[in-house]
């Protein structure tokens, strides 16, 4: 995945317009989709503030790295950063569900092994 696509769904996952993320960066709405559509990218000043408000590396943003961020001195594995980019496409409706989907998983995997212990 690279800068642009990684941006956008940072955008899109915080709510916020391409004229949101420009008043930020202090910069016109019109640079928010040359650096979507590829047709810009951003200073080094300009990654730096774009890392510390979507708390990412910028590496990850860069698409060096999979890991969003690392977690106490580890990168995040794969698998979980795979499921985390699919868990950012849903909408808030969708979160809820599948949150409550796994608190399920969950409570039925607990089931299961108290039921092992018992045979």
């Amino acid at each position: 995945m690279n800068f642009s696509i990684r941006l956008k769904q940072l955008r899109q996952k915080h709510k916020m317009t391409q004229s949101d993320l420009a008043k930020i960066l202090g910069l016109k709405p019109t640079a928010i989709s040359n650096y979507e559509s590829e047709r810009n990218e951003p200073s080094f000043d300009k990654l730096i503030v774009l890392s510390k408000y979507f708390d990412v590396t910028i590496d990850y943003l860069l698409g060096l790295s999979d890991a969003y961020l690392p977690v106490g001195g580890e990168v995040l594995d794969r698998d979980i950063v795979e499921f985390f980019d699919l868990y950012q496409q849903l909408t808030p409706e969708h979160e809820i569900e599948l949150r409550k989907f796994t608190e399920y998983l969950i409570y039925k995997q607990k089931q299961e092994t108290d039921d092992n212990k018992k045979d």
